[in-house]
């Protein structure tokens, strides 16, 4: 297996694997309001976890970068729209993670005059960095699938999970679909880097006869 296809497989996984991780493990709040969990939150205590999760997630974002690249390159249209939904999906959970991250950076370099905010701020800051980090990524990434499921010369199960993958990223605000959607994308990694070589070839420009 070439570099590149290896580096695919593995970026894809980095993604599906450590968004999840990230998501879980970072404790912002949202969903039902619960003042303790925001209390919680912006501690000194948890601070570390936080931002180290934060990072995590927005480098699992990265992952995506070197599988758009080589799947732009294989379609046989439409990798120009595929590149531009899997960077616009990178670029949104980077600015998510970042701000889910900065609001208990906030509280720290803030001291006294920002620990008094009031919780429902936080609470509503919390839950709209995380719907940028995670939903509205797995939107644009969700498209992506799509256009790749259409224009990828995939095996008819691989193109199936390319299709489920990306119905439940366009639908990851509803909450429980993003776990079907992280899953497909780890179905996905790992069928590249253990097969992904020997089922699709480079697309090359046919030459015209003058």
């Amino acid at each position: 297996m070439d570099s590149s296809r290896r580096t695919t497989g593995l970026g894809l996984l980095a993604y599906a694997i450590g968004t999840p991780v990230a998501f879980l493990g970072i404790g912002a709040p949202g969903g039902d309001y619960d003042d303790s969990m925001i209390t919680t939150y912006v501690s000194g205590g948890h601070r570390v976890t936080a931002v180290a999760m934060a990072y995590l997630g927005a480098i699992a974002a990265l992952g995506l970068l070197p599988f758009a690249a080589r799947m732009r390159s294989e379609l046989r249209s439409g990798g120009d729209v595929f590149w531009g939904l899997t960077v616009a999906g990178v670029a949104a959970s980077v600015f998510g993670w970042a701000l889910a991250g900065g609001i208990p950076v906030v509280f720290a370099e803030g001291g006294a005059p920002v620990a008094g905010m009031a919780h429902d701020v936080v609470y509503a800051l919390s839950s709209l960095s995380m719907l940028v980090a995670v939903p509205a990524s797995a939107f644009l990434v969700g498209s992506a699938a799509l256009v790749l499921a259409a224009r990828a010369p995939l095996p008819g199960a691989i193109r199936v999970v390319a299709v489920v993958g990306g119905v439940a990223g366009m639908v990851a605000g509803f909450f429980f679909p993003v776990f079907l959607f992280w899953l497909a994308a780890i179905v996905l990694g790992a069928w590249m880097l253990a097969f992904g070589a020997r089922e699709i070839a480079p697309v090359r420009a046919q030459h015209q006869p003058a």
